[in-house]
Order: C-alpha cells, then sequence, then structure tokens
C-alpha cells in the first residue's frame, strides 16, 4: 500500500510541473500572440472605446474607464517607417480600418491583442475607422495617421467633426419642439460625422460611388418641396404625425402625393440602411456606411430629424441664384 502511495506520489511530482510549464507557456503564447519584433519600428499602443468613441493612446483600465474622458489619437510617422499598431478594447467588439494602406478591417475584440504592421510609404494625411456597429458613439470613432518626408516638419490633420461624442454634454432638447429634438439628435447619433454640420455633406467616403456623402440641408428639394410655405407646412404636419397618409384634412402643399411618398421613401431608407457600392471594384471597401436605424431611432425621431433636415433648406441662396 505504501509502496503504491509513493509510486503515485512521485508519478504526481513529475506531471503537475510539466502541466505548469504548458500552462504558462501557452498563458505566455496567448500573450504575445502577433506581438513580434518591434526593434526598429514605430509603435502605437491604440485601445478602442465604445462609450467615448475613441481610439485612444492613453492607458485604459478597470477604474479610468468609468470616469477619465480619452482623447482620440493622432498618429505622426516618417515616410519609410516601419509602423507597428498593437490594438486591443476596453469594451466591446471592435474593427479597426485604414484603407489608404490596406491595412484591415481586422477584428477587436476584449481581451485580446491584434499586432498589424505597414510600411508608411507615402506622405500625406489618412483617416482610420472603427468599422463595426459598437454602440451610440461609433461614427465618431476616427483618428489621423499624419506621415511626414522626413526633415520636415508634420502638418496639423484637419479637425474631425466633433471629435468626441458626448450627448451628456449637449443641452436637453425640448422634446415638443420637433426641430430642436431632431437638431439634437443629429450630433447625439453621430449623424454629423458623415453628413457635415447643419448636413452640408462633402464627407469623403474612401473607394465609394456615392462620394462625397450626400448632404442632408438639399432634402426640402429632394422631397419636392417648392417654397419655404410648403416646407414650414409640412415641418408643421410632421409634428402633428409622421403618418402623413393618415393626414385629414390634406395639407396645402403642392405635389402633396409626390412629397408623401419622397418623405415615406427617406424614412425607409433610415429604417434598412444602405451600403455604398465601389467606384473602383478592385480597390478597398468604403469605410464609412449608412446602418439601419430601426432598432436605434424610433419613428417619431426619425419624422425629428426629416423636420429637422427639411429645415435646413438655404431658400435665400436659391433665390439670389
Amino acid at each position: 500500500m505504501r509502496k503504491m502511495i509513493t509510486e503515485r506520489t512521485a508519478i504526481l511530482l513529475v506531471v503537475l510541473p510539466m502541466t505548469a510549464i504548458v500552462v504558462v507557456t501557452a498563458w505566455l503564447g496567448w500573450a504575445s500572440h502577433g506581438a513580434g519584433d518591434d526593434r526598429g519600428a514605430v509603435v502605437f499602443n491604440l485601445t478602442g472605446i465604445a462609450t467615448e468613441g475613441v481610439w485612444t493612446l492613453s492607458s485604459v483600465n478597470g477604474f479610468n474607464y468609468w470616469w477619465r474622458r480619452f482623447e482620440p489619437a493622432t498618429l505622426f510617422v516618417n515616410t519609410g517607417d516601419e509602423v507597428v499598431l498593437h490594438l486591443r478594447s476596453a469594451d466591446v467588439l471592435h474593427r479597426f480600418y485604414l484603407p489608404e494602406f490596406s491595412v484591415g478591417p481586422v477584428d477587436v475584440e476584449p481581451g485580446h491583442t491584434v499586432t498589424l504592421r505597414f510600411t508608411a510609404d507615402r506622405t500625406g494625411v489618412f483617416q482610420y475607422y472603427c468599422t463595426s456597429m459598437c454602440g451610440g458613439c461609433h461614427f465618431y470613432m476616427r483618428g489621423w495617421l499624419v506621415v511626414t518626408a522626413e526633415g520636415e516638419l508634420p502638418v496639423e490633420p484637419p479637425p474631425i467633426l466633433c471629435t468626441l461624442c458626448r450627448p451628456e454634454d449637449l443641452p436637453p432638447p425640448d422634446r415638443s419642439d420637433i426641430l430642436e429634438t431632431g437638431s439634437y439628435l443629429y450630433l447625439a447619433r453621430g449623424c454629423v460625422t458623415c453628413h457635415g454640420p447643419e448636413g452640408q455633406g462633402g464627407i469623403v467616403n474612401l473607394n465609394s460611388a456615392n462620394s462625397p456623402i450626400p448632404a442632408h440641408n438639399t432634402t426640402a428639394e429632394k422631397l419636392f418641396l417648392s417654397t419655404p410655405e410648403d416646407a414650414e407646412c409640412l415641418i408643421a404636419a410632421i409634428e402633428r404625425t409622421g403618418d402623413l397618409e393618415s393626414l385629414d384634412p390634406v395639407p396645402e402643399i403642392a405635389l402633396f402625393p409626390v412629397v408623401r411618398t419622397r418623405f415615406e421613401n427617406a424614412k425607409e431608407i433610415m429604417r434598412l440602411g444602405r451600403y455604398p457600392s465601389k467606384a473602383d471594384p478592385t480597390g478597398p471597401e468604403p469605410p464609412l456606411q449608412m446602418p439601419a436605424w430601426r432598432h436605434i431611432v424610433s419613428e417619431r425621431e426619425m419624422d425629428a430629424l426629416l423636420a429637422y433636415f427639411v429645415s435646413l433648406y438655404p431658400w435665400e441662396e436659391q433665390w439670389d441664384e
């Protein structure tokens, strides 16, 4: 009996250390997965944060995640630099994409580090993105890569529209005012990052057949509204109900049946979203796409957004021409 116990003890003394070695080796292999050799490279550690809508260079942990505000990262390198990106997520699935250098899109999951390498072989200012719908701040989640020729001063990148997603900093709207509600939603939901301040458009969507992204301040024209009075009448009708079919009496708007159909078509695009087609079929995927808002924005909020878009039309400029 004592001999059997001794043999079992001997086996355990051999097996347990070997098991520990295997476990530690596996952990080290996971921890360094994709890390490789960073010597001679310009290295950036980027963390994606859904609640802030940023890729940041700051250290993120379980404490400061809840109270700190993180700035989006601008990456400065020189032409010819080997660039290494160590990507992490602080919360949810993100997808990193730097299309001009064919970097990504690649999934970045919480608990894992993804390492990407590329050579900065051209000068310029290039935007990188999160292309996974990671939350309400998703469309703010962008940053710049600035590549400068050796010996030259780096250029300042263009400002990112609304660099931080902080709806709590916006004054709460009067929900009884449909235009105030629409204006608030336009900022809080990130529409401004693609469609520009006050719906002016002009945001470039790389390799999209419909780039730049369409403006929203021409919505009145797209709905076939011909006068500011018609626009005001439609806004008043929308404020009563988003179901223009049910209006009784029918508003005194020229071509109202056409206006009503186009209004419903616009809402359907908002509900279902729209993925841009490529300008060059062999080129990179366009990084920006219109998501399906039906699970994020209510029908009445869509009404408020469309009413706000109608109100932006520059009638005075049209008449001056």
